[in-house]
Formats: C-alpha cells, sequence, structure tokens
C-alpha cells in the first residue's frame, strides 16, 4: 500500500507538475482581501483560506474542497478560475483531516461542517453576508461537498445554493470502483482504502457476482452521496470525463438519473475529451490548479447561469 501510495503522489506530479508553470499575469487591480491560514477546528489540518471583497459587497460563498483519496492535496490546492469570482463572492478553499485507522469520512464530513459555521462566523466577523452557499470540490473533495449539500439542506447555517461536483465518487458500491483499481493492479489497496474510508473491513468474500453483499453494501451506502438525494436536494452541477480511469464515470451517470428520478435540478457536464480524472489540471504557482482551458469555460459558463437563478 504504502509503494502505491507513493506511486500515486508521482502520478499526482505527472499530471499537475509538469504543468507548473507561474499562474500569469497579476490582475492590475486586486478587490479583496485574502486572509490564510485560519483555524476552524482544533486539528492541525483544520485550516481554511477566506477572501472577501472589498466594501464587504458579496452574492455568497463559495467553498472549495480539494481531493487526493482522502489522505493527499490540501486547500492550496484551489482552482485559478475561482480568483474570477472573488471581488463578488467570499471564495474559502479548506484543508481537512486524513482518513486513517481512526478516522474516517464521517470525520471529514464533520470538518465540512465546521468550516462552513466558521465561515459563516467570520464572514459576519468582517461586515461580509455569507449569502448563500455554492459547495464545490473534485475528486474526494467533491465527494464531500455531496455528502454536505444532500445530508445538511434543511441544517446548513449557510443555504446551499448548489453544489459542483468534478469527478466526485457518488456511489461508493460501485463495482466498478474495484474493476477500476482491479486495472491499475491495486486491488489490495481499494480494500485498504474502503477500510479507512468506513472503518469497516471488507475482503474478496464480500463480493458477489451481483457486486457486494448486503452488510457491506449498506456500509458503503451510508457514505455515499446519492443515496441521500431526495426531491428537496440542492440543484448540482456534475463534471465527468468518460476517460476517467479512477473514479468511475457510471458514478455521475447514476446520479444523473437519480436526479431525473426526483426531479432535482442538475447540469450533467459530461465530458468526451479523454481529459481523464484530473480534467486536464497543472499545479501553478502556490499549489493552485488550472484545470482544462475548454472545460474550465463550460464550468463557469454554467456556474454563471446557476448563480444567476440560484443567488439573488
Amino acid at each position: 500500500m504504502r509503494k502505491f501510495i507513493i506511486g500515486l503522489l508521482i502520478l499526482l506530479c505527472l499530471f499537475f507538475a509538469v504543468g507548473c508553470v507561474s499562474s500569469g499575469k497579476i490582475p492590475a487591480e486586486i478587490h479583496y482581501t485574502v486572509y490564510k491560514d485560519l483555524s476552524y477546528g482544533s486539528y492541525d489540518r483544520n485550516l481554511v483560506d477566506i477572501s472577501i471583497p472589498d466594501g464587504a459587497a458579496s452574492q455568497g460563498v463559495i467553498l472549495f474542497i480539494h481531493g487526493g483519496i482522502w489522505m493527499l492535496g490540501g486547500k492550496e490546492n484551489c482552482p485559478v478560475f475561482l480568483d474570477t469570482y472573488r471581488d463578488r463572492f467570499i471564495v474559502a478553499s479548506m484543508s481537512h483531516r486524513y482518513i486513517d485507522e481512526s478516522t474516517h469520512i464521517n470525520d471529514l464530513a464533520d470538518d465540512v461542517a465546521a468550516a462552513v459555521s466558521y465561515i459563516q462566523e467570520f464572514s459576519i466577523e468582517n461586515n461580509a453576508d455569507p449569502g448563500k452557499l455554492i459547495i464545490m470540490g473534485h475528486s474526494s473533495g467533491a465527494h464531500l461537498a455531496m455528502l454536505y449539500a444532500y445530508k445538511q439542506q434543511e441544517t446548513s447555517p449557510i443555504p446551499i445554493a448548489f453544489c459542483v461536483d468534478m469527478a466526485g465518487p457518488a456511489d461508493m458500491g460501485d463495482i466498478a470502483f474495484l474493476y477500476n483499481f482491479k486495472k491499475l493492479g491495486q486491488e489490495k489497496f481499494f480494500y485498504k482504502l474502503a477500510e479507512k474510508t468506513t472503518g469497516y473491513h471488507i475482503v474478496d468474500g464480500d463480493i458477489t457476482s451481483e457486486g457486494y453483499n448486503e452488510s457491506k453494501r449498506e456500509i458503503l451506502e451510508a457514505v455515499s452521496p446519492i443515496y441521500f438525494v431526495t426531491p428537496n436536494s440542492p440543484p448540482t452541477i456534475i463534471v465527468h470525463d468518460t476517460a476517467d480511469n479512477m473514479v468511475p464515470y457510471s458514478n455521475s451517470a447514476a446520479l444523473h438519473s437519480v436526479f431525473n428520478v426526483y426531479g432535482v435540478d442538475h447540469y450533467f457536464m459530461a465530458s468526451y475529451s479523454g481529459i481523464g480524472h484530473f480534467l486536464g489540471a497543472k499545479m501553478v504557482k502556490g499549489g493552485a490548479v488550472r484545470y482544462d482551458k475548454t472545460l474550465t469555460s463550460w464550468i463557469t459558463r454554467v456556474m454563471d447561469e446557476y448563480i444567476e437563478k440560484y443567488c439573488r
């Protein structure tokens, strides 16, 4: 497992660091103030960066959660395209605890809830109206964003406007996950990852010809956003490339179908360009992430439509 994690880090470097460049031209004028390394909880990784528009004018909060199989990455891996929203939105990027033998997905979900509460309090203290929340993430971060959006829509201290799911695991019990890791030669790592995320041991014997047996399926469903969707779930933008060999595209296709059944407003951004799980990402100066240019243009256009519809 340790070798695979090291290998995955190298893979991340190939996807990100190979494209390491400066973040481009510095804007002539910056109309916001950035507050870094704010502590929202009692753990070392409970840190969040928050930018607040000048004059405290705000249309709401955008919170981004980084990816990294719940055990890599950090708040610095924030999308570059969110800079275009900082002069009118409170923009936040959070780090969370990593999963291990005693810290599981529900603990990370608690970190997200704590961060949202902190962002609300910090915004008010700085005379900025948090308004409504756009919660988004990539990969495991998208999984945590969806869990919060679909489980906390009635209790979130900042009302949820919509969610943006970028290649996130919606159904942890999708057997295609196992097949993907088998293709990578990392079946054992997959079982370890499932154990760390849920706290329960999963082995070959838990899998039948139809998928996981009932007890393990229930365990995986308990941490799967798709099973918390209701007719009242927040609108969602789904972003997924069909060439994703880590998080199965079938996850997003299934989520799309469930939204249709419940009548939840959503936009399924299915990419066939072959940019894969990392969505053509490159890391720029400071650790921020620049995604595929064409996809970024598409995402921001749809986000602007949803902002107009749900944030005013």
